[in-house]
């Protein structure tokens, strides 16, 4: 029985020393796991911390920058190159920056590249140092503003540079330095990491040339917080991350290149981040550990239940510090970083774990706008505003707020909705946006949206939330091509190809309006009995850069998409009225629905009949196959231009529903027989019956008739023996300036 025991003692010793073994190499590979899991955190640390520090320095340069660039008197001090009063109206705004840290030195220098003024050392100026520092030169000849990492005669620095324009006239730059080291500062002073500069040898050497400096690998080490860089490890290697142990210590250090405004690499960035108190409390759990397991060994048979509860507490422990670490991580690749909301992961994350009843995009109108007018900042600053509207908008309903890219919203509709209370809920949310007006420095900003709507079933009742977003976005484009507040995604829409060709012709049109390359073309209409010139049809034309004159079949249709139309339509109606002035023909002019349907642009119009003593020389030409019979709005415009003796005529008659009963609801005075009935009426006989018609049709209704697209003599005899008034076409003279 005693052998019995000893030997089953033997072999429970046995099996326990076997299974504290297998816990001791099981937590040993644990806690290497934790501290690999954490040196990783402090990698990611490193770079989120320098991307912040750099942002900060940015912020507060810019903020100087913009702000002394937008003061007239500032501006008309620097135009007049008055010195003293530059200097006096800059100063405190400078001294302000400094105190905070975010400025060490600004200067204004004049368009010929010669330093101007500098605020902090006034009694210098007149150098100019372009062939030192490309980026003033480049920043001169740009007249752009830059905000980049430079070399300057002194230092290394982050320089923001903004253009000063007076009167749309260049005259010259104003630029604001911080010292590298701010940034150091800051990163120090926010996370504790000690980083290092170090800048290509040669560029540095270029500049400073009786600077000494320690090299690594063909940079030179020109700042640093900590004299740890001043002894790196042979093995040192910038395009790695890695753990290092120097003086007893251990780091992670990791450098990311840094560039400047011509995107070429100038400098390594390094920062470590100290882990010896991670690495000594692995150390000492080890060691503990081991101890623990001696005792254990000894007094396995009275605490081995507690000390195997022991060890779970401390698995417990750290793998929570783990799935902290983690869920930190997780939480920075799913939230937006301007508006804490969850971003485009998060959504595209939940469209797959959730069934989503429906999605809805919205996009603001004007954005691009406030960020050009406004700045950057105060796009920020409405984007912030706008989320905190959505937020409250839908606070009571269920549904989810995400940040997308740019300057989009997404929401998504987490419950069932008919399409009344969708609808319903969508106008409320409009409505309660539409109301919002944001006062942002001094600035007054109203926002308007456009909606894309994506409803999750399709015509068989079965969710499908895989392809949402796709859909919403595409009928986001499609409500932003037909100037709709909103659209909801329909099966039909195939807008990816026409959406690429009106990239390229907006983009064109854009330019045309920039660089004024429009021109008016007119054709003549001539009187069919006499052959006399009875009126001028004017025809927009884009003139490219080559010189070559573009149709505006290929370019009207991308300028209503991209709501550059206007600008045209102006352009038109401002040119027409000029030759109103001084000429004495009678022109045509071509409206769509879209002119008369756009304020501005009718008020613009009724503008012009106002201060003119012509107005009867004048014709508006209305599509008919543009639906004009169903538009109230249609019918008042014509009495209203009727008022001034103005004269309507209906523009491609015979191609749209050709109803004679809404000819005669509209008031008109000329209808344009459409050039497919014309083309062939010589020989179409057809074409011919319903020419006829439409003439006997015209002529006991008091209406006058012109044929278009008269391109040949056969055409031109046909046309007047079936007793149309006036003839239009290639054959009786092609479009061409007067």
């Amino acid at each position: 029985m005693k052998k019995t025991k000893q030997r089953a003692t033997l072999y429970a010793l046995a099996l326990i020393v076997l299974l504290i073994i297998v816990f001791l190499v099981t937590i040993i590979q644990n806690k290497q796991q934790v501290l690999e899991e954490k040196t990783s955190a402090h990698r990611a640390l490193l770079r989120n911390s320098f991307d912040l520090a750099i942002l900060d320095t940015q912020k507060g340069l810019n903020d100087l920058a913009y702000t002394l660039a937008g003061n007239r008197e500032i501006v008309d001090a620097f135009a007049a190159q008055d010195r003293k009063k530059l200097h006096q109206l800059t100063l405190p705004y400078f001294n302000n920056a400094k105190r905070r840290g975010e400025v060490d030195t600004s200067g204004f220098i004049s368009a010929n590249g010669n330093h101007f003024l500098r605020i902090q050392k006034p009694e210098q100026f007149g150098d100019n140092i372009l062939h030192k520092r490309p980026v003033l030169a480049y920043a001169i000849k740009t007249r752009k503003p830059i905000t980049t990492l430079d070399v300057t005669l002194f230092d290394v620095a982050v320089v923001t540079i903004i253009p000063i324009f007076k009167d749309n006239t260049f005259i010259g730059i104003i630029q604001t330095v911080a010292n590298i080291n701010r940034v150091q500062k800051r990163l120090d002073a926010h996370s504790g990491i000690k980083s290092a500069i170090a800048f290509d040898s040669k560029k540095i050497k270029n500049l400073m040339p009786d600077a000494q400096h320690i090299n690594y690998q063909g940079y030179s080490l020109v700042s640093s917080n900590d004299s740890l860089f001043n002894h790196l490890p042979s093995d040192f290697n910038f395009n790695e991350s890695n753990r290092y142990t120097i003086d007893k210590a251990e780091y992670v250090i990791a450098s990311r290149p840094l560039t400047n405004y011509q995107n070429e690499t100038i400098a390594m960035m390094t920062c470590a981040f100290d882990i010896t108190k991670d690495v000594e409390a692995y150390k000492n759990e080890m060691r503990n550990l081991l101890v623990f397991s001696a005792v254990l060994l000894t007094i396995v048979w009275i605490v081995l239940h507690y000390g195997f509860q022991i060890l779970i507490r401390r698995i417990n422990k750290d793998a929570q510090v783990t799935r902290e670490l983690n869920e930190k991580l997780i939480q920075q690749l799913h939230t937006d970083h301007l508006t804490s909301l969850p971003n485009r992961n998060a959504l595209i994350r939940d469209i797959h774990a959730n069934h989503f009843h429906a999605l809805i995009l919205l996009n603001i109108d004007n954005f691009k706008e406030i960020n050009d007018f406004y700045g950057h900042s105060v796009g920020d600053e409405t984007l912030l505003a706008l989320g905190k509207s959505i937020e409250i908008a839908i606070e009571k309903l269920p549904m989810l707020l995400y940040k997308m890219p740019s300057d989009e919203y997404a929401i998504a509709i987490i419950e069932p909705m008919s399409s009344m209370q969708l609808e319903t809920s969508r106008l409320a949310i409009v409505h309660h946006l539409q109301s919002q007006n944001y006062d942002l420095h001094g600035a007054s900003i109203y926002v308007t949206l456009t909606m894309g709507i994506d409803i999750a079933y399709n015509s068989r009742k079965t969710i499908n939330t895989i392809n949402i977003l796709a859909n919403a976005d595409m009928a986001l484009k499609s409500a932003k091509k037909r100037h709709l507040s909103y659209m909801l995604y329909d099966e039909t829409m195939q807008i990816k190809q026409e959406y690429q060709h009106n990239i390229l012709w907006s983009k064109k049109v854009k330019e045309a309006i920039e660089e004024k390359r429009f021109a008016l073309h007119y054709q003549p209409i001539i009187d069919a009995k006499s052959g006399d010139l009875v009126e001028y049809e004017a025809l927009i034309r884009m003139i490219d850069k080559d010189g070559s004159t573009i149709s505006p079949s290929y370019f009207l249709p991308a300028a209503k998409q991209s709501r550059l139309y206007p600008f045209i339509s102006h352009f038109v109606i401002d040119e027409v009225f000029k030759m109103l002035e001084t000429t004495p023909h009678s022109y045509s002019i071509n409206l769509s629905v879209d002119d008369i349907f756009d304020s501005p642009t009718k008020n613009f119009l009724m503008q012009k009949l106002r201060t003119t003593t012509h107005a009867k020389r004048i014709i508006f030409e209305l599509l008919e196959s543009e639906g004009i019979e169903n538009y109230h709005e249609v019918s008042s415009f014509i009495a209203e231009v009727k008022r001034f003796g103005c004269r309507i005529a209906i523009d491609d008659f015979g191609t749209g529903y050709s109803n004679f009963a809404h000819i005669l609801r509209l008031d008109v005075d000329i209808l344009k027989i459409d050039g497919s009935l014309i083309r062939n009426i010589d020989t179409d006989s057809n074409a011919q019956t319903i020419l006829i018609a439409v003439s006997e049709f015209s002529k006991r209704l008091g209406f006058k008739t012109v044929a278009e697209f008269v391109h040949s003599e056969a055409v031109y005899n046909k046309c007047k023996e079936l007793g149309v008034d006036y003839l239009q076409g290639y054959y009786l003279g092609e479009p061409k300036p007067l």
